[in-house]
């Protein structure tokens, strides 16, 4: 009992399915067919034309045509037909060649279709509409470069771009052109040199120039002996003993008052350090400063050169200077 229910369970399934396939299929073909007949009746805007239409029209023209050559043909030749009073009229739709041959053809000219051109009146569509609009367009730009004309000189410049060159203000693009120049090209003039304000003190110490030992000391209350003089005098002054090409550096914050040369201390950098205090080296080469210029305390400002004729006995030497209003001082208590 159980395996005959079981096969009828089955067979009411597969007839369910068979059923159900077959309501789906159908409903499938009505819906094609309504898709279908709905495409071409919007398709059909009233440009289309039923070629087969027009076949039957032609296949009844030329059997109408056949059928009076016949009867002219059959007709004795140079006689007067019996019925040539009277004249067939037909209507003006008739066509006498056949329209296929001339459906691709130019003489046969659809508005808004074939000669590229629309009017108010053919639109029957928006696509047609932004068409129309577009031609329109077009038309308009025809007619302005027409008005312009193609031979206007290049040289000429429009009067918009004259009244806006007249807008702008002269300050703002001189402003302008400035900003875009490279910093090379700024004019010397427009550069502000450095300025700092200098104040030294004996308080706040000197950094010695040099490492090498006291050669001639300074000597402003007696005299000391210079051998390649051979003479005794005051010496402003301190000496030291280094060798040629020693790095000589800067003792303090200072500006580079002047650069010179003479016989007796050779080539000489002048420093200005503040508040009437300045300092002058001798016997230099390879300075690394020039005058105007910003040095710091241990910045290398020169090298030793060799002795000039006042100290040739002595040897290579700096001679080194330390004034305050005008007044030779010594540095030997104020280096720390």
């Amino acid at each position: 009992m159980r395996r005959d229910n079981r096969k009828q369970n089955i067979r009411k399934e597969r007839i369910i399915m068979i059923a159900s396939s077959a309501f789906v299929m159908a409903a499938l073909t009505m819906t094609g067919v309504y898709m279908k007949e709905n495409s071409v009746q919007n398709q059909d805007n009233g440009y289309s034309i039923d070629f087969t239409e027009i076949e039957s029209q032609a296949d009844d023209k030329s059997q109408d045509i056949g059928g009076s050559g016949q009867n002219q043909n059959s007709q004795t030749p140079g006689s007067i037909p019996h019925n040539a009073a009277t004249v067939q009229e037909f209507p003006e739709d008739d066509l006498d060649y056949l329209p296929m041959e001339e459906a691709g053809s130019s003489m046969i000219q659809i508005p808004g279709l074939t000669d590229g051109t629309l009017s108010e009146a053919d639109v029957a569509s928006d696509e047609q509409l932004a068409m129309l609009e577009e031609q329109k367009v077009r038309e308009r730009e025809t007619q302005e470069n027409e008005s312009q004309g193609s031979s206007t000189p290049e040289s000429v410049v429009p009067e918009s771009s004259a009244a806006a060159a007249d807008l702008i203000d002269p300050a703002l693009e001189q402003a302008l052109f400035q900003e875009q120049q490279p910093l090379e090209e700024v004019a010397a003039w427009e550069q502000q040199p450095e300025s700092r304000v200098l104040g030294f003190s004996a308080d706040q110490g000197l950094v010695r120039p040099v490492s090498g030992d006291v050669l001639i000391p300074y000597s402003m209350d007696r005299t000391v002996y210079f051998t390649t003089l051979d003479q005794y005098k005051y010496n402003p002054a301190t000496v030291y003993r280094v060798e040629e090409g020693t790095q000589v550096i800067a003792c303090a914050e200072a500006r580079v008052a002047s650069i010179f040369s003479n016989e007796e201390i050779g080539q000489a950098v002048t420093l200005d350090l503040g508040n009437g205090f300045q300092v002058v080296y001798g016997q230099l080469q390879g300075l690394n400063v020039s005058e105007g210029d910003y040095v710091n305390p241990g910045q290398i400002i020169a090298t030793v050169a060799a002795p000039t004729i006042y100290y040739s006995l002595e040897g290579s030497n700096l001679y080194f200077l330390l004034e305050q209003d005008g007044a030779a001082l010594d540095p030997q208590g104020m280096y720390y």
